[in-house]
C-alpha cells in the first residue's frame, strides 16, 4: 500500500502513539482490501453506546486508545441511547441498558459530539458534497452517499473510530468514482404515490439488489427528505444497498445517462401496485387480529417535518390507556417542538417524544414480546410487527387495534 510522507510519520509514532496505533489498524484493513493507499476523511460516525456496553473487547480497545492520548481529528458524532435516561419523557429503560456505560464518558474524553442520533447529517454532523467519510450505521451511509453526494462506506465497528482518530480511511468502495455508478434500473410504476410508499419501495429494492446500486425513476415529484430517509433506511435493512440514484433528483444523477456512468443497466425491476401491496403485506409480519401494545415511529429518527405532521394528526386526541406511543427524533427537533408548542401537543394526546432508539428497545424485555405498529421498515424488518402510514399509527395509537 502506498503511504504518504505523513502517512509513513504517524505510522512510526511521530504524532504520538494513539495515531499510530489507529493508522496501524487501517493500514492492516486496507491490505485485506488490496487498496492501493489511503485517504483523508472529513468525518466520522460511531455506533450505538448502549448497544456496545456488553461488549469487553471493544471497551478495552477505546480505553487502550484514551490511555494512548487519543482524541478526534475530524467531526464525529454517535448513536442514540435506547432511551434518554435525561428526558421524562422517555420510556422505562429495560434492565439490559441500566446502568452506566463507561463508553459514554469515553466518547466525551475523545471529543465526540454527543448528539445522539441516527441522523447525524440532521443535527450535529452534517456533510457537504464529495467529502469522504467514515460512518457507521447503515440508515446514514445510504443517506449521505445518494442524498448529499458524500462518500461513505458501511463501516464496521472501530473503523469508524480509528479513522477519526487517525482522520484517513481506506480508498475503496464508494470513495472510488467508479463504484458509485448506477446498476440496476428500477421503474415505480405506483398510481398515486403517497409517503408511506417509499418505505415499502426501499424494503422491496434491497431484497432485489442486494448490495448493488439501484437508479430509481418514477417517484420524482414525490420524494421529500423525509421519505428519502425512510426508502434508504428500509433497502439498507433488507438488503445492503448503500446508495441509490434518482435521475433529476438525487447530485450525481442529473440525468438518466449519468446515474448510469454513460453505461447500461444490469437488470431492470418494476414495482407497480401489485408488489407494493405484496411488499405492504410481508412486512406485516405480526397477526392482524388483536390489540397493539406499542406504536413505535422515528426510525430512522423523524425530521422535524415528520414531529409537526404526527403533532397534527395526534391534536385534540389521546392515545388508549395501555397503549404506548414512542416518537424518536433528534433533540434539535426536540428543542423546536417545544419552542413551538408541539411537543406538548404530543404530550398532551399520550405521546412519549424522545431522542431514542426503538432498534435497541424492541430487541430486550419487556418490549420484546409486546405487540408493535411502526412505519419504519427497518423496524418491520428487524421484527415482527405491523406496517402502516403515519395516519395509521396515529389511528392504531388512539383505537388500541391495528
Amino acid at each position: 500500500m502506498q503511504l504518504t510522507k505523513t502517512e509513513q510519520e504517524m505510522l512510526a509514532g511521530k504524532m504520538g502513539p494513539a495515531v499510530e496505533l489507529a493508522l496501524k489498524t487501517i493500514v492492516q484493513m486496507g491490505e485485506g482490501l488490496n487498496a492501493e493507499r489511503l485517504i483523508p476523511t472529513q468525518g466520522s460516525h460511531l455506533g450505538n453506546v448502549d448497544l456496545l456496553r456488553h461488549c469487553t473487547g471493544y471497551i478495552g480497545i477505546v480505553k487502550k486508545l484514551i490511555d494512548l492520548g487519543a482524541e478526534v481529528r475530524v467531526p464525529t458524532s454517535e448513536n442514540p441511547y435506547p432511551a434518554d435516561p435525561r428526558n421524562p419523557e422517555s420510556p422505562s429503560i429495560p434492565e439490559a441498558f441500566q446502568g452506566s456505560s463507561p463508553l459514554e464518558g469515553y466518547y466525551r474524553t475523545l471529543r465526540v459530539i454527543p448528539n445522539w442520533t441516527c441522523t447525524p447529517y440532521l443535527y450535529g454532523n452534517i456533510p457537504r458534497f464529495g467529502q469522504h467519510l467514515s460512518w457507521e450505521e447503515s440508515s446514514a451511509v445510504i443517506y449521505i452517499n445518494s442524498v448529499i453526494g458524500a462518500r461513505a462506506n458501511r463501516e464496521p465497528i472501530l473503523m469508524d473510530l480509528v479513522s477519526a482518530i487517525a482522520g484517513r480511511t481506506v480508498y475503496s468502495g464508494l470513495h472510488i468514482d467508479e463504484n458509485r455508478k448506477g446498476e440496476i434500473l428500477c421503474n415505480v410504476k405506483v398510481q398515486g404515490l403517497k409517503s408511506d410508499d417509499f418505505a415499502a419501495i426501499g424494503y422491496y429494492l434491497g431484497k432485489v439488489c442486494g448490495t448493488k446500486i439501484p437508479v430509481i425513476d418514477g417517484i420524482q415529484k414525490k420524494a421529500s427528505s423525509s421519505s428519502l430517509k425512510n426508502m434508504g433506511a428500509a433497502a439498507a435493512s433488507t438488503g445492503a444497498v448503500s446508495m441509490y440514484h434518482i435521475p433529476g433528483l438525487t447530485p450525481e444523477a442529473p440525468t438518466m445517462d449519468k446515474a448510469f456512468g454513460n453505461g447500461k443497466p444490469v437488470e431492470v425491476v418494476e414495482i407497480d401496485d401489485t408488489v407494493l401491496k405484496k411488499t405492504k403485506e410481508e412486512m406485516s409480519s405480526a397477526e392482524t387480529s388483536g390489540g397493539i401494545d406499542i406504536v413505535a415511529v422515528g426510525c430512522p429518527h423523524y425530521t422535524f417535518e415528520e414531529v409537526a405532521s404526527i403533532a397534527r394528526l395526534l391534536k385534540g386526541k389521546k392515545v388508549k390507556d395501555g397503549v404506548q406511543l414512542w416518537i424518536c427524533t433528534h433533540n434539535g427537533a426536540i428543542d423546536l417542538a417545544k419552542e413551538l408548542g408541539i411537543a406538548q401537543i404530543i404530550k398532551e394526546a399520550g405521546g412519549k417524544l424522545f431522542s431514542g432508539c426503538i432498534y435497541c428497545l424492541h430487541t430486550v424485555e419487556p418490549y420484546s414480546d409486546m405487540r408493535l405498529m411502526s412505519d419504519s421498515g427497518k423496524i418491520c424488518y428487524y421484527r415482527r410487527a405491523l406496517y402502516g402510514s403515519q395516519r395509521e399509527c396515529v389511528a392504531a395509537a388512539i383505537s388500541g387495534r391495528a
